[in-house]
């Protein structure tokens, strides 16, 4: 499995995300394999998207537009209270990049429609 940066490919440290999360590291490569194939079908067929990651927030994909909207927590224990306080909350449009964990998925897309990836449980 990989990643894409620009310029290189590397490989995704499954055993590392296996053995971090006490998963067979099959069982995490497959998941990570159809994740990618649902997700590619769905954006092959037009369909909108939201990725939702876990503690961090939500990818949107609605037609041509992607949108990463962020978690207050989550950018709160990156930069800091305060200086989200100095930042995010005085710009206006870095504020739409900020929700609240409770959102409706729905909510955040201009059609109202949207394939939402469930969130995964360990068993």
């Amino acid at each position: 499995i990989f990643h894409v940066l620009p310029g290189k490919l590397d490989p995704l440290r499954t055993f590392e995300v296996a053995a971090a999360l006490g998963l067979p590291r099959s069982r995490v490569e497959g998941t990570i394999q159809a994740t990618m194939s649902l997700l590619s079908r769905c954006l092959g067929t037009g369909n909108n998207v939201a990725l939702t990651l876990r503690d961090i927030g939500v990818l949107l994909v609605e037609q041509h537009r992607v949108q990463m909207r962020f978690y207050h927590d989550f950018l709160e224990a990156v930069a800091g209270k305060e200086n989200l306080e100095k930042g995010v909350f005085k710009i206006p449009k870095l504020l739409d990049m900020v929700v609240p964990r409770e959102v409706s998925m729905a909510a955040l897309t201009w059609s109202g429609s949207v394939i939402i990836f469930p969130e995964c449980v360990q068993e």
